[in-house]
């Protein structure tokens, strides 16, 4: 049974096409409200050329089910969203933000990682490697002359403490740059400009209002970074901040990370990171710190950090709700908190970190949305694979996925195309 549109605009009239196989035998149609308990209605329909028709206005913003009764076996249902006004208009777009090529410690090429993460249905993605931006560009040259359909931002892993810190991070941690027009690392490469720098973020450092048992002197590093990723036009998000490196430590000092979620000017927190990192203690800072305003609204993110092609690709990936399709769309939604970020359990069970209505949205989309999304998107890696390969053109084939995916999203949100 398939119904659209799957998502509508709350308090307006929509006119629903539900396909059915078998409709002899329909007793009623009935809507029912998952966020009201109570809420229940019988539909008034009609079937035309083999389709039932309906139309209905959701009260309540949320998920709906469409539950058809039958006379003499069990009831059928599909579900809808209601959104309101301004939900309506964004678009989900799926991706990951942290990965490794063989620029830095990972296995495989730029080009490697971008089209298994294509396959794995991502739509936008960045090549971070650590100190590095150079394998971020080698990946958007090469989606710019394969023409491949997947959104390329910048990216580098800045180690806090120094080039490749790794064991020595000495408590300061990694900020993933993303978007930026220049790399970080590079503007370390002059010393004395640099220590110039972290003494005047450090008498500033002084004057405001900071944990005191935080030597600023140290922790004017990550302020440092977080300035230049700034300066150069980028998204600044605190990578794994709860990992435990082998010395037994945390790998960023935990009174830093506090105060960058306090007072800083970070632009995201990675919830979910890589897969030996356990993330738990974030929801504690985020939601308990956060919730009662004492802290700014971090948008979340889960990202892969995978080192090789073939590794943890698709089991972590962050959902951004977007104005437009476009790099710039994409950071105006980080900008403005809209991220979810997801962790691909067993079974096919999802943990979903957000505000909570955004939450519950994702939860819809990950049921009802993605399947189809993620089974066209990896068609299409496959096709760009084979034509790269056999060095033959599948341009008709590539155009009949994309157009595919184009009509499965203007169908489910009730775009005519």
């Amino acid at each position: 049974m398939k119904i659209t549109p799957n998502v509508v605009a709350q308090n307006k009239t929509i006119n629903y096409k539900l396909i059915l196989r078998n409709k002899n035998s329909i007793a009623s149609i009935e809507i029912l409200s998952r966020c009201d308990y109570y809420h229940k209605e019988t539909l008034d329909y009609r079937i035309e050329n083999h389709i039932i028709r309906f139309a209905y206005k959701m009260p309540f913003i949320g998920e709906f089910l469409v539950k058809v009764n039958f006379t003499y076996k069990e009831s059928k249902t599909v579900c809808l969203y209601c959104l309101d006004e301004e939900m309506i208009k964004l678009r989900p777009l799926k991706g990951d933000l942290h990965m490794h090529s063989t620029y830095s410690d990972g296995r495989t090429s730029p080009f490697a990682m971008v089209m298994a993460s294509l396959d794995a249905g991502m739509d936008f993605l960045s090549i971070t490697d650590h100190d590095c931006y150079e394998g971020s560009q080698n990946a958007i040259e090469k989606v710019k002359k394969n023409n491949i359909d997947i959104l390329m931002l910048s990216g580098e892993e800045v180690s806090v403490g120094g080039k490749r810190d790794m064991s020595i991070a000495q408590g300061n941690g990694h900020i993933l740059s993303i978007h930026a027009n220049t790399s970080i690392e590079n503007q370390r490469k002059d010393s004395e400009k640099y220590e110039k720098e972290l003494q005047e973020i450090a008498r500033s450092l002084k004057t405001e209002d900071i944990d005191k048992n935080i030597d600023v002197n140290h922790y004017a590093k990550n302020i440092w970074v977080i300035n230049k990723i700034k300066e150069a036009k980028g998204i600044s998000i605190l990578a794994h901040p709860n990992w435990v490196y082998k010395n037994g430590k945390y790998h960023l000092h935990q009174a830093f990370y506090k105060e960058m979620l306090r007072s800083s000017h970070l632009d995201g927190v990675e919830v979910f990171g890589e897969e030996k990192i356990k993330e738990h203690n974030n929801m504690t800072h985020l939601t308990a710190l956060q919730t009662k305003n004492k802290y700014k609204y971090l948008a979340p993110f889960a990202n892969a950090d995978a080192h090789d092609s073939d590794h943890e690709i698709g089991e972590r990936f962050t959902i951004v709700f977007v104005k437009d399709k476009s790099t710039t769309g994409i950071i105006a939604a980080i900008q403005e908190g809209r991220t979810c970020a997801i962790f691909k359990r067993e079974h096919d069970e999802h943990q979903f970190i957000a505000k909570d209505a955004l939450a519950q949205y994702v939860y819809f989309l990950i049921k009802e949305y993605y399947p189809r999304h993620s089974i066209l998107k990896s068609r299409l890696a496959k096709l760009y694979i084979d034509q790269l390969i056999n060095g033959e053109s599948f341009e008709k084939k590539i155009h009949i996925i994309k157009k595919k995916l184009k009509n499965y999203t203007n169908n489910f949100y009730g775009i005519e195309n």
